[in-house]
């Protein structure tokens, strides 16, 4: 199994991780494949992560007909080395491309410089949870009642993934969330204030996070970005090692496109 798979793997299992303690969620896992529904009428919470299995367009197949048959919408993430294969099964699903995300990883001796200026804070208790679902709220423009039952429900000690807060004197400016798997750990969710943005918050959050993480093990560091965040990942050392296709599955009453 070549990175680009391995890290297609991880991400259907952090997938799974990021989705278990959101109450009422459907998560189904089988080899490199998973799905995970909210159950939200929003697509980013909805989601089918597809790498190499033999069963790959059987479970494609099956479980975008178990997203129509309770109404959802969803967002498909299909590694590069099926998705030229199960392109045609996706039009025919009725999905829609969304284009292509790159898929970066942080190694080992790559050097960041965390910030002493930034004070970083991991968000447990009721008071930083709600920090931090704000900070996503307002960087990602979403409800903040969604946001509560599928992010801020699975900021506990106990859960699978954990979130950072970035604070700059007293006001909290940022937040990251990361899901460790041995030695190698996914980042999710790094939300910036909009007014904040563009100011290093994100690079100081993630650097200090990052530092921490490999004083206790962790080697290798992944995530998908979207265009506007490849820039920052790049210039953090992040180097792109494939494309990720996404696709689209809009709710009945939305059109798609």
């Amino acid at each position: 199994m070549d990175e680009t798979e391995e890290l297609i793997r991880l991400s259907a299992r952090a997938l799974v991780a990021q989705m278990a303690d959101v109450p009422g969620a459907e998560l189904h896992l089988a080899g490199n494949c998973a799905l995970g529904l909210t159950g939200e009428p929003l697509a980013d919470f909805n989601i089918l992560t597809v790498g190499i299995n033999p069963h790959a367009e059987a479970l494609l197949t099956q479980w975008v007909a178990r997203v129509k048959a309770r109404g959802l919408p969803l967002l498909v993430v299909m590694g590069p080395h099926v998705a030229p294969t199960l392109a045609p099964v996706a039009t025919a699903l009725g999905l829609t491309p969304a284009g292509a995300a790159p898929l970066m990883v942080l190694r080992a001796g790559t050097a960041v410089r965390p910030d002493p200026a930034v004070r970083v804070t991991r968000a447990l208790g009721a008071e930083l949870v709600a920090i931090a679902g704000d900070l996503a709220a307002a960087a990602f423009d979403l409800p903040r009642d969604v946001v509560a039952r599928c992010l801020d429900v699975v900021m506990t000690e106990t859960s699978g993934v954990e979130t950072y807060i970035a604070w700059r004197r007293d006001e909290p400016m940022s937040a990251v969330s990361v899901t460790p798997a041995g030695t190698t750990a996914a980042i999710s969710a790094m939300a910036t204030r909009p007014a904040h943005q563009g100011k290093g918050l994100g690079r100081a959050l993630l650097a200090q996070v990052i530092d921490d993480y490999r004083g206790r093990g962790v080697q290798r560091f992944y995530l998908t970005a979207t265009e506007a965040g490849r820039p920052l990942y790049a210039s953090m050392g992040f180097e792109t090692i494939a494309e990720v296709s996404a696709w689209i599955l809009a709710m009945p009453n939305q059109a798609s496109g």
